[in-house]
């Protein structure tokens, strides 16, 4: 009995010291790094198998003897490495500490049966990596898990050592101190590792916020769509100022463009070669100033350098490259740092590139809108105007200046808009040619508030009028036109009103779907440009029956020159 005391006092004192251990290392950003990354490198995996396998060594070292046997921890130290580093780390630390137990005693009572226990229970960790971390490494499962290996180790000791009753004394003496108490150790070994993922978990929380951080304050800059010194300047500086990384850099292709925060002339070196190969394969990179572009060394000198690609139309645009000190340098969260922040700024300038299209869309459009005057109002007019010339020279002078001011005010502005009234006067010159044409048949009123302080899009009101009267008024006997302009609180309520046979349901389901008809093409422009000027919900609206159609345009009270368009 006593010496059963002796042996869980040794026992618990060995899993003390590892936990001790353990402890120290994980204060080591090398460790931490190592541990929590998901594709290790050979080199990584070459510390870690090092570093469990030395910890199994010192395991059996400090083991107490019992009968020509070992009371240890090492189970701990191997399995550990496995569930831990993975398969190769958690074979090969078993390895390493196996051999050091069979040569430590060669020919010993339970040399080769722990040697070869020793091994399986690193396959054994190996076997279940996958699950255990895809569990979190619950206790319940690591304590399993260490129970049945060291439930192994005792089975091999019975099968493999000789003579059998020293084996089978031996067993009954460890078998409570070595399954029991190391099956609890492990769980506290664990614990102690398991604290560096909670980190690295609060680590990418943490990183997460400051990311959607910097892009919010970096959003008016990529806005403008502009990839030039001036922005990106302001941009770095914002990722230097937030993230507490060194320097922020941005390139045009393989050139520096800007950069921002402390960089030496080796950096900028290091940085023209970094940015070379990130933009010829269009892929995110890692450097250390101690290694070479891709790859990690175990010890370097200061920094690291982290840069990702941006695309715009699927084509590189340039590169960004955060430099940091390795101090307090997370590989994981740096590079879904940088990364994040590449994916991002891609997507805003491909957005930018695709409101600046839309722009220049709406543009084409404003142009194709100004050069459909419908060549039959052309002939008409002048067939009016002709007619007019001899027995009323005046009447026909009158109508000209009307037809050269229609044509003036069609082409004269530049940005789009005009003032209420100019729009009004464009409207007036063209009813001016239909008044003399269609004579005592055709009657407009008009209704108009004055004092209005207002931009309109410039030919937004004339195609709804020519609809009034070619559609609507001229299908009756005496063709009856009225256009109301009033005050409506922020807004101005614009009203065409006629009273012709209405406007079909198939063509007022064809305007809503986005689809010409042939009389309707005016209508279809101007809703189209309302809406893309102004939103959805600021698109015409008609109310039509047999007695007549009404078209209403609600507009907003804007001085501006240009109005940012609303896509929808």
């Amino acid at each position: 009995m006593i010496m059963d005391l002796e042996i869980i006092r040794s026992v618990i004192l060995n899993i003390g010291l590892l936990v001790i251990l353990a402890l120290l290392l994980t204060q080591f950003s090398i460790t931490k790094r190592f541990i929590t990354g998901e594709k290790k490198t050979l080199s990584e995996q070459v510390f870690l198998m090092a570093l469990f396998g030395v910890m199994g060594i010192v395991s059996t070292i400090t083991g107490y003897e019992v009968s020509g046997a070992i009371a240890n921890t090492r189970v701990i130290s191997v399995m550990a490495g496995g569930l831990i580093g993975g398969p190769v780390v958690g074979i090969g630390a078993s390895v390493i500490a196996g051999l050091h137990r069979y040569f430590s005693d060669v020919g010993g009572l339970t040399a080769l049966s722990c040697a070869i226990s020793t091994m399986a229970e690193g396959v054994l960790s190996a076997f279940f990596y996958t699950r255990i971390k895809a569990k979190g490494y619950q206790e319940s499962h690591v304590f399993l898990l260490t129970f049945a290996a060291e439930l192994l180790q005792m089975a091999l000791i019975l099968l493999i050592a000789r003579p059998f009753d020293m084996a089978y004394t031996l067993v009954r003496a460890i078998f409570v101190p070595m399954v029991m108490f190391n099956s609890v150790g492990m769980v506290f070994f664990m614990s102690i590792f398991k604290s560096i993922f909670t980190e690295q978990a609060y680590e990418i929380g943490k990183n997460t916020t400051m990311t959607f951080e910097i892009t919010r304050k970096c959003l008016p800059y990529l806005a403008k769509g502009t990839y030039d010194k001036e922005s990106l300047f302001e941009i770095a500086k914002t990722i230097v100022t937030h993230s507490g990384h060194q320097a922020a850099v941005f390139t045009q292709g393989e050139k520096l463009l800007t950069t921002y925060g402390e960089l030496n002339q080796k950096d900028l070196m290091v940085l023209e070669a970094f940015a070379k190969k990130i933009y010829e394969e269009k892929s995110s990179f890692l450097y250390e100033s101690s290694g070479t572009a891709g790859k990690r060394e175990l010890f370097g000198k200061s920094k690291v350098y982290m840069g990702s690609p941006i695309f715009k139309n699927r084509e590189t645009l340039g590169t960004l490259i955060v430099v940091s000190s390795k101090s307090g340098f997370s590989i994981p969260t740096g590079k879904e740092f940088v990364e994040g922040l590449t994916q991002f700024f891609s997507v805003q300038y491909d957005l930018a590139e695709l409101d600046h299209q839309k722009a220049l869309l709406h543009k084409v459009e404003y142009r194709a809108l100004q050069s459909q005057i419908n060549p039959h109002f052309i002939f008409n007019s002048l067939n009016t105007i002709s007619a007019f010339t001899r027995e009323k020279p005046e009447k026909a002078r009158d109508l000209l200046i009307a037809l050269a001011a229609y044509f003036r005010n069609s082409i004269k502005t530049k940005d789009g808009f005009v003032s209420i009234y100019e729009e009004l006067e464009y409207v007036n010159a063209y009813l001016e040619l239909e008044k003399a044409r269609f004579e005592d048949r055709l009657e407009v009123k008009l209704n108009i508030e004055s004092d209005l302080k207002m931009k309109v899009p410039c030919l937004i009101l004339q195609p709804i009028v020519e609809n009034a009267i070619l559609h609507g008024a001229m299908k009756r006997k005496k063709g009856i036109v009225h256009i109301s302009v009033e005050s409506i609180g922020e807004d101005v309520e614009i009203s065409i009103e006629d009273n012709g046979q209405g406007i079909p349901e198939k063509v007022l389901a064809a305007l809503k779907e986005g689809e010409t008809k042939e009389f309707s093409i005016g209508l279809f422009n101007v809703e189209k440009r309302l809406r893309y000027l102004y939103g959805r919900d600021r698109g015409l609206k008609i109310q039509t029956g047999e007695e007549g159609t009404r078209v209403i345009i609600t507009l907003p009270k804007v001085m501006e020159t240009e109005y940012q368009p609303v896509f929808a």
